[in-house]
C-alpha cells in the first residue's frame, strides 16, 4: 500500500495548460482480481469542463506486473481520434508507473459523454472494481481489438457483478480499471476541485455537483472516491481494494492532479465504523487523532498553495458497528470542523440529518442502510458542494485554523 507513482508524460513539450476534467481514484489491483486477454475495454464518462484537446492519464501504481495497452482512442459525439504515447499507437507501464499520452485532437463541450477505448492484448489483471457514478461506465469487449467501434462488442455476461443491494435506494455502476484521469486543455484557465472521499463520494456527488456548475462557471469538479476508504489508516490486508489511506494518497490524489486549485476532503465514516469488523479494533480513533489526521491535510495543501475544504461527518445512527462512544467521536469532530469557519466547512451533516432526530438521515437521503445517501441525498450533497464552491471566500487561510 506503500507504492508511489511516477508518471510518463508524452508530448510534454507543448506550452499547454491541462486541467483535470474527470477522474477517479485506483487502489489495489491484485487482491481478488481476474485475469482477461485480448479484450478493449470501453470508459464511458461525462466530463465536466470543456476543451480543445485531450489527455488520458493510464495508471499501473498498484500493479504487479507491466501493463501492455496496444492502442486507445477517444470519441466525442461523431469525432474519434487515436490516441498516442510519444508518437507511438501502444506502451507498456512499468510496475509502479502511469503514463500520460499526447495531446489528443478531440475537442470536448461542456459535460458532454466521452468514450474511452483500450486494446489489452496479453494477459492483464483486473482490479477488483467498486460502485460508481452513474456517469461512468465500463464495459469489457468479445476478444478483439474494437477500440472506436461504431458498435461496441461488449461481453453478454456481467464481468464485474455488483452486490444485489436489496432494498438499498442507490444508483451505481462498476468502476474501469487503469483509466486514472482525462484532462482537456483550452486557453481559459479554470478551478479543479478534487474530491477525496470514501463511497458515499464515489458514488457520485461530485458529478452531480459538476452538472450543477452552467458552462462558463469555470470550476471542474472531479471525484478520488474510494469505497471504504479511511482517513487515518491504509486497508489492512483482508480489504486491500479499500485503497490507502487519506493522508498518504493525499500527494498522489489531490496535489498531482492536472490544475488543481481547491480540495473537499470527505472522509471519516469508516475510520468510525470499520474498526471491530473489518479492521481491528486498536483502529478506532479518538475525536483528537481524527482532527489531527484532518490538521495534517490543512497543512499540506496550505503549503501547496491549494485551498482545502473539510465535509462535516454524516450521521450514521442504526447503521452497522454504531455505538454510544463512536457517536460522541463525530460529534465532537464535526462541532472542530465547523469551528473552522464557513470558508473551510461543507457541512454535509447538516444537509442530510433528520431535523427531527439529527443522529439519524432524514429519511428521504437514506438509501436504506442508514449509512449511505439515496440518489436524492447525493443530489442534496451536490447543491451544499455547489453552494459552498460559489461563494465568495474571506482573505484568511485555512491552514490559519
Amino acid at each position: 500500500m506503500s507504492k508511489t507513482s511516477t508518471s510518463l508524460t508524452y508530448g510534454a513539450e507543448l506550452p499547454t495548460a491541462w486541467h483535470a476534467t474527470w477522474a477517479q481514484a485506483l487502489s489495489d489491483v491484485c487482491a481478488d482480481g481476474e485475469w482477461f486477454a485480448d479484450v478493449t475495454l470501453r470508459s464511458s464518462l461525462r466530463v465536466g469542463v470543456g476543451g480543445e484537446q485531450v489527455r488520458l492519464q493510464f495508471c499501473n501504481q498498484f500493479g504487479d506486473h507491466p501493463l501492455h495497452i496496444g492502442r486507445s482512442a477517444v470519441s466525442a459525439g461523431e469525432r474519434t481520434a487515436t490516441a498516442t504515447f510519444d508518437g507511438r499507437d501502444n506502451v507498456t507501464i512499468p510496475v509502479g508507473a502511469s503514463a500520460v499520452t499526447d495531446p489528443i485532437d478531440v475537442p470536448v463541450g461542456h459535460h458532454e459523454m466521452l468514450n474511452v477505448d483500450f486494446y489489452l492484448p496479453g494477459r492483464t489483471l483486473f482490479p477488483p472494481l467498486f460502485a460508481s457514478a452513474s456517469d461512468f461506465t465500463c464495459q469489457v469487449s468479445e476478444p478483439g481489438d474494437h477500440v472506436g467501434a461504431a458498435e461496441f462488442p461488449a461481453l453478454t455476461a456481467e464481468p464485474f457483478p455488483m452486490p444485489d443491494e436489496g432494498d438499498i435506494d442507490i444508483t451505481v455502476h462498476e468502476s474501469g480499471p487503469f483509466l486514472r484521469t482525462v484532462e482537456v486543455a483550452s486557453p481559459v484557465p479554470h478551478a479543479v476541485v478534487v474530491c477525496v472521499g470514501d463511497s458515499i463520494t464515489a458514488m457520485g456527488w461530485p458529478e452531480a455537483a459538476a452538472s450543477l456548475l452552467p458552462e462558463g462557471s469555470g470550476v471542474s469538479v472531479v471525484n478520488r472516491g474510494i469505497p471504504g476508504n479511511r482517513l487515518r489508516f491504509d486497508a489492512g490486508p483482508a480489504n486491500l481494494p479499500n485503497g490507502r489511506s487519506g493522508l498518504h494518497r493525499f500527494a498522489d490524489d489531490v496535489l498531482d492532479t492536472a490544475g488543481v486549485t481547491q480540495v473537499i476532503v470527505a472522509l471519516g465514516t469508516n475510520d468510525l465504523g470499520l474498526p471491530g469488523e473489518f479492521e481491528p479494533i486498536e483502529e478506532l480513533p479518538t475525536a483528537a487523532e481524527l482532527i489531527a489526521g484532518y490538521q495534517t491535510l490543512l497543512r499540506q495543501a496550505d503549503a501547496a498553495g491549494i485551498r482545502a475544504r473539510i465535509a462535516t461527518i454524516t450521521a450514521r445512527h442504526g447503521s452497522d458497528n454504531y455505538d454510544d462512544e463512536r457517536e460522541r467521536t463525530r460529534s465532537a469532530v464535526n462541532e472542530w470542523i465547523r469551528g473552522l469557519g464557513s470558508d473551510v466547512v461543507i457541512d454535509f451533516d447538516r444537509a442530510l440529518r433528520s431535523s427531527t432526530s439529527p443522529l439519524e438521515l432524514d429519511e428521504r437521503y437514506d438509501s436504506g442502510d442508514h449509512l449511505h445517501p439515496s440518489d436524492t441525498g447525493q443530489e442534496q450533497l451536490a447543491r451544499t458542494a455547489v453552494a459552498a464552491l460559489l461563494s465568495e471566500p474571506s482573505q484568511e487561510s485555512p491552514a490559519q485554523h
